[in-house]
């Protein structure tokens, strides 16, 4: 059985190969490996390297950071930001291993706690006062090694999954977001419990922000689960959100910190337009051309018309219910902040107004962090559900293909299709809300 260092090992091969892959696709078919948007970075790192503004390029919406990041393709090697994103491909991986063990330490020593408490009140002898002591005082206690196969089998998921490995290796710099997300869940999510920690993971939740909004959409569940007790009734809910604790004020203080530095610093040097095409664009953009997204035929035919405020509101209103639902169910815990996220993650992608396949690694990245409470899901849903949503996939493709690529008339189609992978999402969301054993979060056997 190899170890986990050597499935990173195998895990950076793959990736390096399919770089090298794509270069050749490039050169043979018209069909090119690379992503478009990989090349649009290269040409804002152009613009930068030459003292002047990213967003010179044409279409060039994202963080001007990102083309700092990729200024080696100009320098070095052109495939240079294809390593890059590739490498926090892998640190994803590593990344859901260490969060996996730390919960899985953290209810070790919580259920350790509960049973000495119970054993010291009724002998109070001086192993068991030391050893309740040492655990306290230790959050790397030690797990069976279960645990540890089980936190590296989650990582697996990630590493080895193809639609992860090709959108990192095409070029694309979702991976930096989502790597970003996962730090920040590490830090608040750490057994130690200090102000610190609360500060950095709210750090790095306003990076992420910067890199991406959706992350947004994470920020009353870090919020929540921050408080760490039970909120029942609209008074305990009120009062967490009026009167935050110290450990909620120190995470709100690290994501303003870091978002308003970032964005404060590149409105100082690129001013309006920066705040248009990185951040305001996000908020208004249309794709009249296909993409994944339930809307997408609705704005190609109105592609003409201004769209009103109602029908705005009518497309945004049912995620944002949806987000404040899982979020109250499943955000205000530690232990289930996960699967939180995950889910706040795939509804936002599901019913966004554009959907591309780099979004699906904002809930992919998310999903294996709770692949151990699903199971009793049993192996045909297992099987059943990659396979419906690959499939779904694969009917939208086509004719996105004959469109794109042979000049086709197949809005339509596209549009049939489209409606026929939200149902499928639904679905997957439903059946894995359904089978999402919470319990199992606070077992260890």
């Amino acid at each position: 059985m190899m170890s986990f260092k050597r499935h990173l090992g195998v895990s950076i091969a793959i990736r390096i190969f399919l770089v090298y892959y794509g270069e050749v696709q490039d050169s043979l078919s018209e069909i090119q490996y690379t992503d478009v948007d990989y090349r649009v970075v290269t040409d804002g790192a152009s613009h930068v390297l030459n003292l002047n503004s990213p967003f010179k390029r044409h279409t060039y919406r994202y963080t001007p950071l990102l083309a700092y990041l990729v200024l080696p393709n100009l320098l070095l090697h052109h495939s240079f930001g294809k390593f890059m994103f590739s490498l926090f491909d892998i640190f994803i991986g590593v990344l859901i291993k260490w969060i996996l063990l730390n919960c899985y330490r953290g209810n070790k020593i919580s259920i350790e706690k509960k049973l000495l408490k119970l054993e010291t009140l009724n002998n109070r002898n001086k192993y068991l006062m030391k050893r309740k002591n040492e655990i306290l005082n230790n959050s790397n206690e030690s797990l069976p090694p279960k645990y540890i196969r089980m936190a590296e089998i989650s990582a697996y998921f990630w590493l080895y999954n193809p639609l992860t490995m090709v959108i990192a290796t095409r070029g694309n710099g979702d991976c930096v977001s989502c790597s970003l997300v996962l730090v920040a869940l590490y830090f608040l999510l750490k057994n130690e419990q200090t102000i610190f920690q609360f500060f950095m993971a709210g750090l790095f939740l306003g990076i992420s922000i910067h890199f991406r909004l959706y992350p947004i959409g994470f920020c009353l569940a870090f919020y929540l689960a921050t408080l760490d007790k039970p909120l029942q009734t609209l008074k305990d809910y009120l009062q967490a959100v009026l009167m935050p604790s110290t450990k909620q004020l120190a995470l709100v203080l690290g994501t303003i910190t870091s978002l308003a530095l970032s964005t404060g610093f590149f409105y100082y040097l690129y001013g309006y337009q920066y705040l248009y095409e990185s951040i305001l664009y996000h908020l208004v953009r249309k794709d009249t051309r296909h993409n994944f997204s339930l809307y997408f035929y609705l704005q190609y035919l109105s592609s003409n018309f201004d769209i009103t405020q109602l029908e705005k509101i009518l497309t945004f209103l049912p995620q944002l219910v949806l987000i404040v639902i899982i979020t109250l169910r499943y955000g205000k815990h530690r232990q289930t902040l996960g699967f939180s996220l995950f889910a706040i993650a795939f509804v936002m992608v599901t019913y966004n107004p554009v959907v591309t396949s780099q979004y699906f690694v904002w809930f992919l990245s998310l999903l294996p962090l709770s692949v151990k409470n699903f199971k009793n899901i049993g192996m045909r849903k297992a099987i059943f559900i990659p396979v419906m949503w690959f499939i779904s996939q694969a009917g939208w493709l086509l004719p996105a293909y004959l469109l794109e690529f042979k000049g086709w008339n197949t809005f339509e189609f596209i549009w049939i299709q489209s409606i026929v992978f939200f149902f499928s999402n639904i679905l997957i969301l439903q059946m894995l809300v359904t089978n999402y054993d919470m319990a199992y979060n606070y077992k260890i056997d």
